[in-house]
């Protein structure tokens, strides 16, 4: 089960589990007894960085609670993500021209919301955008949103919010646009 493709790769030694690998919604043990679960926990690691009007992949989040890296026709994402869940990208360029809009390859089966933070995940959104069934967790679609007018190096936090239990939305890549 290591080989499960996840948004971290952190390793301890504990007690009599030699390896775990703490992600946000599953606890991998090797060689020992399997430790309680610890589900919702913010997970470190490689920062997402890099200019706001290349391609991020979703994957290179720095910072991710609740959804978990996957593998995808033709790459990875995230996902899925439901109510509440978050990824972290840091030090997103934005430089001088004014980000205006942003857009997300996605998938899922469940109503809810994918929205743009900018410095903490506690800050209104700059953006937001709808998400229902796209017809499966594999049928990937494009979706634009207007955004305020952005400028600057910024770490965005993608949230999700859902009235319902079930997993929102996977996220291949997002990119934003002048």
């Amino acid at each position: 089960m290591s080989d499960i493709p996840l948004c971290c790769e952190r390793q301890q030694t504990l007690g009599s589990v030699d390896e775990e690998v703490r992600c946000p919604l599953l606890n991998v043990a090797i060689g020992g007894a399997f430790p309680d679960n610890n589900f919702g926990t913010t997970t470190t690691g490689s920062p997402g960085g890099g200019s706001a009007y290349g391609t991020i992949q979703a994957e290179s989040c720095g910072q991710a609670a609740g959804s978990a890296k996957q593998a995808t026709s033709g790459g990875q994402n995230i996902g899925p993500a439901g109510n509440g869940d978050r990824a972290l990208y840091q030090g997103v360029d934005f430089g001088t021209r004014t980000g205006r809009q942003f857009q997300a390859r996605v998938a899922g089966g469940v109503s809810g919301l994918v929205e743009v933070r900018l410095d903490s995940r506690s800050n209104a959104p700059v953006g937001s955008f709808a998400v229902g069934d796209t017809g499966g967790r594999q049928n990937w679609r494009t979706v634009p949103a207007n955004i305020s007018g952005i400028t600057g190096k910024h770490d965005v936090y993608l949230t999700f919010a859902s009235g319902q239990p079930a997993d929102l939305v996977s996220v291949n890549w997002f990119t934003f646009t002048p």
